[in-house]
């Protein structure tokens, strides 16, 4: 349970951050969506890699547990969408 947890919340904050961009993909910073695959991979090593699942106390999971973090990811990242939506017209309201 602990390491489906410790997925989901990397996931949700990594959606989040995905999700806050006002572009996703731009050549002029490149690096915010390698940073997120990073840290992606860091988060599934902690979980399947050997070494760090004991050092964090977590465990190898099943394919299809993967599931929930993923869920947890894209509802983050819509959250964000559409908090900077809002966010947007607020200001498009308020400068008139």
């Amino acid at each position: 349970m602990q390491s489906v947890l410790f997925l989901t919340l990397l996931g949700a904050q990594l959606g989040v951050v995905t999700g806050l961009r006002t572009r996703l993909l731009t050549r002029a910073n490149p690096f915010p969506p390698i940073t997120v695959l990073a840290s992606a991979a860091l988060g599934l090593a902690g979980v399947y890699g050997p070494m760090l699942r004991d050092l964090l106390g977590t465990h190898a999971l099943p394919a299809g547990s993967l599931l929930i973090p993923l869920a947890g990811a894209i509802l983050g990242f819509a959250a964000a969408r559409v908090d900077r939506r809002i966010a947007a017209r607020g200001r498009t309201v308020g400068d008139r």
